[in-house]
């Protein structure tokens, strides 16, 4: 998985050690359910269309074509992908000048970080976007020492597919479009750039035809995502931007790397410094202007950071301080998704646990209920035997509801002839939106499932008059808090 050597120096011990992580990981994500985003993905990819991540989209697709309803076989793309990131990584390290057991130490630190890990295990749009992105930088790396024509259309290519990955793959396009512009002199800087960016916009294409189509829609409706609105004053802002990333990878690792975007300023390495100051950037904007702020967002543009990061060499103690801090992060996110009954009484006990509602935006808490760290490690928890209780007990009409993972999650678990939409909620409006135009008239009853507590929306209640309380079913598991959701049977 790293390589041929070990850290140490002797042969072949890494292969193992890669063999050994493997197994865990696989061992890590056998029978954890679908959480909530993972089941939006599937369903999105299930109604492909190419207005958002389209790569990863279409290769759940195929795989649950290929072996329907199994979590691990949906997630193996990601794991494999994980692999290949890992080499790209300590590829891009040895091309960077770094020794081979230092590149190695690097490497390491990147696979288990708790970024890299959860989305190499789960489904995650990062798990395709950085293997894209890690390409492209290796490639670039080679034009840059050869000049090949061929290796500038390469990284074009590789940089497309990022963008096909995640939106925020354009900003890492336009760092390397920079680099090209400021780094290249004379009259080859137009050929190269042509070459670069050509070959982008056509991979690309589809995405941005589909964005422009509609006018941007999709973007527009997804600026409340991760919006803190606690964090009012830019300065509370900024510093909630600099140090979010601590929620994925270790505070050691995050040292190293703003570390090494110092050091990539001071030695003018453009292809290092440009595309990470591209999306620092663009999200440090929308943090201040709109308070929404995610440390993984900005995590692949420090992607180009990484060997030189690691080019001061690094005392021994902090290289085995940032790969053990990063697998401490692993295991304690990984066996507490597998089971969640390990982090219970802790939970019961900490006041920490309701920070988490401090963390979403008032939209989205109604989208999506959850008050505490403990009920968002189990959104992994409980779905199957929730989707067999559901049909037991509800008749077979059309499911609506306001907060998301209900109808996407019956809508992978269940097997009742159902179908399942969304309400009020416009990131679905393309894909699930009960209200989108439609060739038949709605029926004329339908139910309504939503967390005990919430309410049926009033543009149902127009349209349904006639209301009733059918159902109350719970969403449990041993060690997770109880979900109880209310079902109710809307008619005219």
């Amino acid at each position: 998985m790293f390589g041929l050597h070990n850290i140490r120096g002797g042969p072949n011990s890494v292969n193992l050690l890669g063999l050994i992580l493997l197994g865990v990981k696989l061992w890590l994500i056998a029978g954890v359910e679908l959480g909530k985003d993972e089941a939006v993905y599937w369903y999105w990819s299930q109604h492909l269309d190419a207005s958002y991540a389209l790569l990863p989209l279409a290769v759940w697709k195929l795989v649950h074509a290929l072996y329907p309803h199994q979590e691990w076989f949906l997630r193996l793309p990601a794991i494999l992908l994980g692999v290949l990131a890992a080499a790209l990584v300590y590829w891009l390290c040895r091309m960077q000048g770094l020794a081979q057991r230092l590149a190695l130490w690097a490497t390491a630190a990147f696979a288990l970080s708790h970024w890299t890990w959860h989305t190499s295990s789960y489904l995650h749009p990062d798990g395709f976007l950085v293997p894209c992105w890690l390409l492209a930088l290796c490639m670039a790396r080679q034009a840059a020492a050869t000049n090949a024509l061929r290796l500038y259309i390469g990284t074009g290519l590789a940089a497309g597919l990022a963008v096909l990955c995640k939106y925020s793959g354009a900003f890492l396009v336009v760092g390397l479009g920079l680099w090209i512009a400021l780094g290249r002199q004379g009259r080859a800087r137009g050929p190269l750039l042509a070459a670069f960016l050509l070959p982008a916009f056509a991979v690309a294409a589809p995405l941005m035809y589909a964005q422009f189509s509609t006018g941007l829609y999709l973007p527009q409706t997804l600026s409340t995502l991760s919006r803190i609105d606690g964090l009012a004053h830019p300065l509370s802002r900024l510093l909630f931007f600099a140090f979010s990333p601590l929620f994925f990878i270790s505070p050691l690792l995050l040292f190293l790397l703003y570390g090494g975007l110092v050091r990539a300023a001071k030695q003018r390495d453009l292809l290092a410094l440009l595309p990470a100051l591209c999306i620092i950037g663009a999200f440090l904007l929308f943090a201040l202007g709109r308070g929404q702020i995610k440390g993984n967002w900005i995590l692949p543009g420090l992607l180009s950071l990484w060997p030189v990061a690691f080019t001061a060499q690094p005392r021994r103690w902090l290289l085995v301080a940032v790969v053990a801090t990063g697998l401490l992060q692993v295991l304690a996110i990984g066996l507490g998704l597998k089971y969640p009954s390990f982090y219970s009484g802790l939970a019961a006990h900490s006041g920490l646990d309701k920070s988490y509602v401090g963390l979403v935006s008032q939209e989205d808490r109604g989208r999506e209920p959850a008050y505490s760290w403990s009920e968002r490690l189990c959104e992994y928890s409980g779905w199957h035997r929730f989707a067999a209780d559901v049909e037991k007990t509800l008749p077979p009409l059309p499911l609506l509801s306001t907060q998301y993972s209900i109808p996407f999650a019956l809508a992978y678990y269940g097997r009742a002839e159902r179908e399942y939409y969304t309400v009020d909620d416009p990131r679905f409006r393309d894909s699930a939106d009960f209200y989108r135009p439609r060739q038949a008239p709605h029926p004329a009853e339908v139910l309504f499932a939503v967390r005990t507590g919430g309410k049926v929306p009033e543009s149902l209640c127009a349209m349904y008059p006639r209301r009733e309380l059918i159902a109350e079913i719970e969403r449990r598991r041993a060690g997770c808090p109880s979900v109880s959701y209310q079902i109710f049977r809307l008619g005219r």
